[in-house]
C-alpha cells in the first residue's frame, strides 16, 4: 500500500489517564479510526464507532474518560481520494460514519475487529478491507498528486505559483483541482505541513526556537508562533510542556481552543 498508508495500523490503549482531555493539533493527512470500546467525545460531539476525517486546519478536543482501545490509520490525501472514492473536500473539517464513505464494509468493520482478538489479525481485517477499495478506486489526478508528493516532500516550503509554473499549469487551476481533491488548497496543505515539520523536530531533536523556525521555512519565529496559536491553540512553550509520548499535547486548561470549538458540534 505504498503511497496510501502514511502511518498505520496502531492499536492505542487508555484507561481513564490523570489529565480529563487531550488536545489534537491538525496533521497533512487523513485519520480513520475504529473504537473497539467506548467512543470518542470531541467537540463535534460522540464520534461514530468507525469514522473517517478530512484535512482541517483547526485543533480538536477530545475527552478522556472511559475506556478506550483504538485502531488508528493516517492516508496520506491522494491515498484517501482514491480508497474514499469521493473528491476529499466533502470531507474537509468533518467526521464521517466510515459507512456513508466504504458501505457495508465501513459498517461492519467496527464489530468485526471487535471480534478479532488478536492484533494482528485486526491489523490483517483492515488492510484487506483498504486493498478492495484501491482495486476499484480511481487516482487523482496525476497534477494534484504531483502537487501534493512535492509540498510533503519539501515541507510545505515550495512557493505555490512557482509548484504551478513547474507542472505547466496555472496558479488558479492547481489550486482549484488540489482544493476539490484533496480537501484544501495547496497553500494553507503546505502551512500545515511546516507545522507538522516543527512537531516532527521537536519530538526528534529539541532545538531553539529560532532555530527550528528557520530549519522549518519560516520567515522568522514570530510566524511560528502564530502558525502555534493557530493550529495548537496555545504557544510553542507550552505546546512542549503538555507534549503526551505519542505527540499530542494535554488540553485540560485551554479555554480559546473550547470556544473555537463551541461552534462545530
Amino acid at each position: 500500500m505504498q503511497g496510501i498508508l502514511a502511518r498505520g495500523p496502531i492499536e492505542s490503549v487508555y484507561r481513564s489517564p490523570s489529565f480529563g482531555s487531550w488536545l489534537e493539533p491538525p496533521q497533512p493527512l487523513i485519520t480513520l479510526m475504529v473504537s473497539l470500546e467506548d467512543q470518542l467525545v470531541t467537540g463535534k460531539g460522540t464520534l461514530p464507532r468507525a469514522w473517517i476525517a478530512g484535512l482541517d486546519d483547526r485543533p480538536e478536543l477530545v475527552d478522556t474518560a472511559g475506556r478506550h482501545t483504538e485502531i488508528d490509520l493516517k492516508l496520506t490525501a491522494p491515498g484517501a481520494a482514491r480508497v474514499c472514492r469521493v473528491p476529499l473536500r466533502e470531507l474537509a473539517g468533518e467526521v464521517v460514519p466510515l459507512e456513508e464513505i466504504f458501505g457495508s464494509g465501513g459498517a461492519h468493520l467496527a464489530e468485526e475487529l471487535a471480534e478479532a482478538r488478536d492484533r494482528g489479525r485486526r491489523f490483517d481485517i483492515v488492510e484487506r478491507l483498504l486493498a478492495g477499495r484501491l482495486q476499484e478506486g480511481e487516482a487523482a489526478d496525476p497534477v494534484v498528486v504531483a502537487a501534493h508528493d512535492r509540498l510533503v516532500a519539501a515541507e510545505g516550503r515550495v512557493r505555490v505559483g512557482a509548484l504551478a509554473a513547474d507542472l505547466n499549469v496555472s496558479r488558479r487551476h492547481l489550486s482549484a483541482r488540489f482544493h476539490q481533491q484533496l480537501g484544501m488548497p495547496p497553500k494553507p496543505f503546505a502551512r500545515l505541513l511546516r507545522f507538522h515539520a516543527v512537531r516532527r523536530r521537536i519530538a526528534e531533536a529539541p532545538a531553539a526556537w529560532a532555530d527550528i523556525a528557520a530549519a522549518c521555512g519560516y520567515s522568522d519565529q514570530a510566524h511560528l508562533n502564530r502558525d502555534f496559536r493557530a493550529f495548537a491553540g496555545i504557544s510553542p512553550t507550552e505546546f512542549v510542556q503538555r507534549l503526551l509520548p505519542g505527540g499530542s499535547a494535554i488540553g485540560d486548561q485551554l479555554p480559546n481552543v473550547q470556544d473555537a470549538n463551541a461552534g462545530r458540534a
